[in-house]
């Protein structure tokens, strides 16, 4: 449903194309509910790059990541990365004014090159569960008229 929810706002999550990388950013009260879900799009296969505290922190419970600037700390940062088209996800928790000016900036390169960008943990959450749903099984687009024509009659309707 969180997948089919995206496509319809126009943020279609990342399928599992070949050599695609989620970003991940958090601040420090996040890092513990982000690490399994981390620990799941590795699994789904993705390249995972995490910002300098989350990377460490995910790097010591043993799952792969790589280190990705911020923007102003260096190149390749988060931006770069969003515009060479090799992101297919952003999972970002800003806190406080410190991380204004790159939330600006990873915002504004999501929106502009159509990368989904999550801003909390439940719909970073809802986000992998419908991940793994699409790798499991097709999705099912009907129209309406398809939907109420595959609707059973009740028994005993004549």
């Amino acid at each position: 449903a969180f997948a089919k929810a995206q496509v319809s706002a126009g943020n279609r999550l990342p399928e599992g194309e070949e050599g695609l990388s989620v970003i991940v950013t958090v601040n420090d009260s996040d890092k513990p509910t982000v690490t399994p879900l981390a620990r799941r799009l590795a699994d789904l296969g993705f390249r995972v790059l995490a910002t300098g505290g989350t990377r460490n922190h995910l790097t010591q419970l043993g799952i792969p990541c790589e280190r990705i600037h911020k923007v102003g700390q260096g190149r390749p940062n988060i931006v770069d990365r969003i515009v060479s088209g090799q992101v297919g996800l952003l999972i970002n928790t800003p806190l406080g004014k410190k991380s204004q000016y790159d939330d600006y900036a990873m915002r504004r390169a999501a929106i502009a090159y159509g990368v989904p960008y999550l801003t909390t943990m439940s719909a970073t959450s809802a986000a992998v569960d419908a991940l793994t749903a699409m790798r499991t099984r097709r999705a099912e687009i009907l129209s309406i008229q398809e939907r109420i024509a595959r609707v059973p009659e009740p028994v005993g309707a004549e």
